[in-house]
């Protein structure tokens, strides 16, 4: 069973979608990676055009995999952050507890 950040990383849980604009550098990017695969594959034949389209595949499942994970390890790390800063909050009233 996937936790609720799972769920939430792979946009199963989503607050509203995101979308970027073309002229950003996201967008350019992204149009330079997909013009340069339509290339190759049209250079390509056979067993190598299959072997790019299992390579290419492949990285994207690693990048979102990637993704995920530093997600939620970025949020878990957040959530501590905010702990510590509620377990502190004594040294932020007169007479509270030292740090």
């Amino acid at each position: 069973m996937k936790s609720i950040l799972e769920h939430f990383a792979y946009g199963n849980i989503s607050p509203e979608p995101r979308t970027f604009k073309r002229d950003s550098h996201y967008g350019r990017t992204m149009k330079i990676l997909s013009d340069s695969e339509e290339k190759l594959l049209s250079l390509l034949d056979g067993e190598l055009k299959d072997t790019l389209k299992q390579f290419s595949d492949a990285e994207a499942e690693i990048s979102l995999l990637s993704g995920v994970d530093r997600f939620m390890y970025g949020y878990k790390l957040g959530v501590l952050m905010t702990m510590e800063v509620f377990n502190g909050k004594g040294d932020l009233i007169i007479g509270g507890e030292d740090c």
